[in-house]
């Protein structure tokens, strides 16, 4: 597995992960979201590929968020997604190991993940790589 950053010419590789993940988009879209993301110096998207061909195996992304309660960032990962023919096979921790080493050379002290109520599978998966369930998530629609 090899975990890079990715860029918006990765688009057309990734609209069918993250359709995966339940958030269908264009490839067009998803072009627009990474061109924004990808310009920020307080956002990392992170690829994975198998070594081989280079096909894509896995997506991540993870904030610097700055708040009232930490002297140093929070690291947010907000999205992570594996291809279904590849979970299983050491992508997820790949691309988390990825997103904190990130998050740490950026000064992050903390770093949290959401997830969704019905993602047991995930719950797992966060579980077995440390990470404590703390809280809950509420959220709304503003527009």
């Amino acid at each position: 597995v090899i975990v890079r950053a990715a860029g918006a010419d990765d688009a057309p590789r990734l609209t069918p992960l993250v359709a995966e993940l339940g958030y269908p988009a264009s490839v067009e879209q998803l072009r627009a979201r990474l061109e924004r993301l990808v310009n920020s110096d307080r956002v990392r998207v992170l690829l994975a590929t198998d070594g081989n061909g280079g096909d894509v195996l896995g997506l991540c992304t993870v904030h610097l968020l700055s708040t009232i309660h930490a002297d140093g960032e929070v690291a947010q990962l907000t999205a992570l997604v594996v291809g279904e023919r590849a979970r299983g096979a050491g992508v997820g921790r790949a691309l988390v190991d990825e997103a904190e080493t990130w998050s740490r050379r950026q000064g992050a002290v903390r770093i949290v993940v959401t997830t969704a109520l019905h993602r047991s599978g995930a719950h797992a998966f966060y579980e077995r790589l440390g990470y404590a369930h703390t809280g809950r998530r509420y959220g709304r629609a503003l527009v």
